[in-house]
């Protein structure tokens, strides 16, 4: 390898780590809850046992861990120059991608240090060596995505520096290791996943993955040119990607998390070893942490808007994927790790913003009621009318999130599944499994790939009337249809006018309400009554009320049982809506 230069031995590469990462050690986990103490031994021994719980599979025990293969459908991919790798039909690539982060071995090397048994110790030694054996450089389906490669050199790092006191961690491991980590810089430096004009969250995870792999090597010119190049072009993605309210431009409730995760654990590593920081790059990081405050629900969860994945960079704690404010908690576990020694990146005040203009996001609290109002629409600016495009983005223009005296009511029914099922992937990302109207079974954009979009939408926009009231409106090109919708949460009840506008006669418009699971609404003399006492109401008589069994998926690949109504209109030329929710 043309360039290389390996630690003269162990101790040499654990002092690199430290210097990264930080010296972890014992009394890093002191004090932390006895339930999340509880989650970590769980999880520690599930992976001493190869039990393995990913993207809706259910707890399966791999003996031995097959790291080529999906488990979910038995499909298997052979070692094989990475190019020449092709999806499978109904299977789920991302299932190998996932186990082969080896995010699990995080867990184990906690329990290390809470323990000191070195059995889990020795647990992430053997997996690492059983990895490198079995996945030759670029000859397995864990060499084609530069993304999943940054992951799994990062987590080994984090992995490593926790078990640097253990015996086996030798000379011997130490020179295999480095030259795989090395490996995987070289991987990464050659096959980066940057898109024009706008590239993503997989870009950005190449150049954080430089930046870590070219620091630990920052003894070689090699490393250090990974470094500098990933050094300036992650600050140049924070400038571009996001946006100056602190929102991630795609738009993702749940990509948002991951590219807080991504942006600011690099940054408390760059502080560590001395990289000064632009001063706009760190405003833009923290003002990230300041929507994660804004979004979360009264009872702790987020919303699941947009394309979920269950993505997270450095996973310390298994958490449900709904919880995403340990990061705006100091003490949390995974602040203790990866923020050791540099102070928060965040500030949160008591004042959150209620309005975030620029993503088109509007969050409002009213003690323990919450109402999130989704227009953001585009991930990207398209180019033309009917230009297809890459995006995460849902038809949920106008949808809407409901939680009243810290209970969920309505919700965003997630995304369940991406390339494995075409069908359910369209489903939920159509405008009808979202909170707001279809008319003429009409959808907001058109669908192709699983990650493309056939424009239908002309404009969007969302303004704030007064501090408790919002009102937005789009248009579509192939319907032309208009359809304005304001919020008004000023008193205690929600009030929600809307107005379709559409020339002809004969038109059908149905409006959605998806409710959370466990919800038992009841349809009666025109209104829905919940079984918590809260009821929802009608200005004008519906043609049709129906409630229809469904379905939400809470994380990816999983579905929960739930009911929606469908309350269905006829109108010609315009049709105006007021829903009360009391």
């Amino acid at each position: 390898m043309r360039g290389y230069k390996p630690f003269a031995n162990a101790d040499s590469l654990k002092s690199q780590i430290r210097t990264m990462l930080g010296e972890y050690d014992c009394n890093i986990l002191d004090g932390i809850k006895d339930e999340d103490k509880k989650t970590l031994i769980s999880t520690a021994d599930q992976a001493l046992r190869h039990e393995f719980d990913l993207l809706g599979s259910a707890p399966v025990i791999l003996t031995p861990i097959d790291w080529h293969t999906d488990y979910k459908t038995g499909a298997r991919w052979g070692k094989q120059y990475y190019l020449e790798i092709r999806g499978i039909k109904d299977s789920d690539i991302k299932v190998p991608w996932e186990l082969s982060r080896c995010q699990h071995l995080l867990w184990l090397g906690e329990v290390y240090l809470l323990t000191k048994e070195t059995k889990y110790a020795k647990e992430i030694i053997d997996e690492i060596n059983w990895w490198i054996d079995d996945n030759p450089l670029m000859c397995s389906v864990n060499w084609t995505c530069a993304m999943d490669v940054a992951f799994r050199a990062t987590n080994w790092l984090f992995a490593l520096n926790m078990i640097s006191s253990y015996e086996g961690f030798d000379d011997s491991f130490s020179y295999k290791i480095c030259k795989s980590l090395w490996q995987h810089g070289f991987f990464i430096r050659n096959n980066l996943e940057k898109t024009v004009p706008y590239s993503n969250n997989h870009y950005v995870s190449d150049l954080v993955g430089l930046l870590y792999i070219g620091k630990l090597f920052s003894h070689s010119c090699k490393g250090k040119n990974w470094f500098s190049y990933g050094l300036k072009e992650f600050f140049e993605q924070v400038r571009i990607q996001v946006l100056p309210s602190g929102v991630h431009y795609e738009r993702s409730v749940s990509y948002h998390r991951l590219m807080t995760e991504l942006l600011s654990y690099p940054m408390y590593m760059l502080k560590r070893v001395g990289v000064r920081i632009p001063q706009d790059v760190e405003g833009r990081i923290s003002n990230m942490f300041v929507y994660i405050a804004a979004y979360t629900k009264p009872n702790g969860f987020s919303p699941l808007i947009a394309d979920n994945d269950d993505g997270r960079f450095v996973p310390l704690l298994k958490r449900d994927f709904r919880r995403h404010n340990y990061l705006t908690h100091f003490s949390s576990i995974e602040n203790r790790f990866v923020a050791l020694g540099i102070q928060p990146l965040y500030c949160l005040s008591s004042s959150i913003p209620v309005f975030f203009q620029d993503a088109g996001v509007a969050v409002i609290h009213k003690g323990e009621d919450y109402l999130y109002i989704n227009h953001g629409g585009y991930s990207k600016k398209p180019k033309g009318d009917q230009i297809l495009i890459d995006t995460h983005s849902h038809n949920d223009l106008l949808s809407f999130e409901l939680s009243l005296g810290g209970e969920d009511i309505l919700v965003d029914a997630g995304t369940y599944l991406y390339t494995s099922s075409q069908e359910s992937r369209n489903e939920f990302r159509s405008t009808a499994k979202h909170n707001t109207i279809v008319v003429d079974g009409e959808e907001q954009n058109g669908f192709t790939e699983p990650f493309q979009v056939k424009r239908n939408v002309n404009k969007s926009v969302l303004k704030q009337v007064d501090e408790y009231v919002f009102e937005g409106e789009y248009s579509t090109i192939i319907g032309g249809l208009r359809h304005t919708r304001k919020f008004d949460f000023v008193g205690k009840e929600l009030v929600i006018s809307d107005t379709l506008e559409k020339n002809g006669s004969n038109h059908t418009a149905k409006l959605y309400f998806h409710f959370v699971t466990g919800m038992k609404p009841d349809l009666k003399n025109d209104a829905i009554f919940l079984n918590n006492g809260h009821k929802i109401t009608f200005s004008i008589k519906p043609l049709q009320m129906e409630l229809v069994e469904d379905c939400i998926s809470p994380s990816y690949g999983t579905l929960e049982h739930s009911k929606t109504a469908i309350i269905t209109y006829q109108f010609e030329n315009k049709l105006q809506i007021t829903t009360t929710v009391r």
